[in-house]
């Protein structure tokens, strides 16, 4: 059962339920889904803010419990919830992709953002509680100029109800999560796959202070992207911190 807390401002959502997972159990939290018409400090991976214009957006966080996941298992959580958002995101008529390995691009643009912070239980070695934070751009139509984004509304030219839509991409992600919760890795990764942003183009991308040209291959079960380097002819597995994406 989902249930909702709606709020008109707060510093992060993200940070929100992470209170409250400090005064109540996981498994009383379950499936709660914080909703912020605005938020203060909203955040991204490390160090990024996420930027949104006030009441124009979707900026929420579930606290799920994925106790049916194993540690190693971790990063299909990320892949389960950007399989719901582009999954979403094609139910409104739009071409969307993700961009390893947290983000949702439309028309090479950034349309949505996710941070997922997990609590992993070392005795159980399974994932006890994870925050699920989403910004999803829906109404606004300007962005910082150092942005690459875009919106819903930009890409259709509609505006929407963020209370609808809300429920439709909440009930999207359930959809998904059921999917993972059935186990079903090959339906996640069959998606996944399909909708990987920039798969097998030549790219360019930087590591140690080095730049260099790779194709993406794919991500494998712990979320290491696959890189073909045609000047080495080898493949190269790199983490999240490892690598980053220029001009893209």
């Amino acid at each position: 059962m989902v249930s909702y807390l709606k709020l008109k401002e707060i510093d992060s959502t993200s940070d929100f339920a992470h209170r409250l997972l400090n005064m109540y159990s996981p498994y009383e939290l379950n499936n709660t889904v914080i909703f912020a018409q605005y938020q203060t400090k909203g955040r991204g991976v490390g160090n990024n803010k996420w930027h949104s214009a006030r009441g124009k957006n979707l900026t929420f966080s579930i606290i799920h419990c994925p106790d049916y996941l194993l540690i190693e298992q971790t990063f299909y959580l990320s892949k389960t919830i950007s399989c719901a958002i582009v999954d979403f995101l094609e139910s409104l008529g739009i071409d969307a992709r993700i961009k390893w390995p947290n983000d949702i691009i439309c028309y090479d643009s950034k349309c949505a953002g996710i941070l997922i912070e997990n609590t992993v239980s070392s005795v159980h070695k399974k994932i006890k509680s994870s925050v699920i934070g989403v910004g999803l751009n829906v109404n606004q139509t300007k962005f910082p100029e150092d942005l690459n984004a875009i919106s819903i509304k930009l890409v259709t030219g509609r505006q929407y109800d963020l209370g609808y839509l809300l429920e439709k991409v909440v009930d999207k992600i359930f959809m998904w999560l059921d999917t993972l919760k059935d186990r079903k890795f090959d339906v996640i990764d069959s998606f996944y796959f399909v909708h990987l942003y920039l798969f097998n183009k030549l790219t360019r991308f930087r590591s140690d202070d080095q730049e260099f040209e790779g194709k993406i291959q794919g991500v494998d079960q712990y979320g290491r992207l696959i890189l073909e380097i045609p000047e080495q002819n080898s493949l190269k597995l790199f983490w999240q911190k490892e690598i980053e994406f220029l001009n893209v």
